[in-house]
């Protein structure tokens, strides 16, 4: 049997941290990584030091990964043929499986709450080409899978 490496992602948007919380929890994700390049919000619950406070408390480890994030010069899938890009993104491959190996997901989280619209999109474009099943969280009971 084939081993499936997956992952997912959310945007905060309007939600409150709770609910994103309880989002995360309900699909068994331990693992948060933030790829948003700058981690702070006019949402003071989702600035980087209150999630490195409150995800722990609800047994979700908290990562920031600046070197995945958006809002570059130039386009951001010009920005995954980098050297700096490739650098981070196989840190990321790494720990996807690693957290999937370990039983359970990871969700990538920026502020967008629509993936089409987030950089989330191109990046899930990149983990799709390289076999990483990538379920984007949306509303409640919905998920979106991209094929591309």
């Amino acid at each position: 049997m084939e081993d499936v490496s997956f992952c997912y992602t959310i945007g905060y948007g309007n939600r409150s941290l709770e609910y994103l919380i309880d989002m995360v929890q309900s699909f068994n994700i331990s693992y948060l990584m933030d790829i948003r390049s700058y981690p702070h919000s006019v949402r003071e619950d989702f600035n980087k030091e209150n999630l490195e406070r409150m995800l722990p408390k609800n047994n979700i480890v908290y990562s920031h990964c600046p070197g995945l994030g958006g809002l570059r010069d130039g386009s951001y899938m010009d920005y995954t043929k980098t050297d700096e890009f490739s650098k981070y993104y196989s840190l990321l491959v790494d720990k996807i499986r690693f957290v999937n190996n370990a039983g359970s997901g990871i969700v990538l989280m920026c502020a967008e709450k629509n993936p089409k619209d987030c950089h989330r999109y191109h990046l899930s474009k990149v983990l799709e080409s390289s076999g990483i099943k990538v379920i984007h969280l949306t509303d409640p009971g919905q998920v979106d899978l991209f094929m591309f």
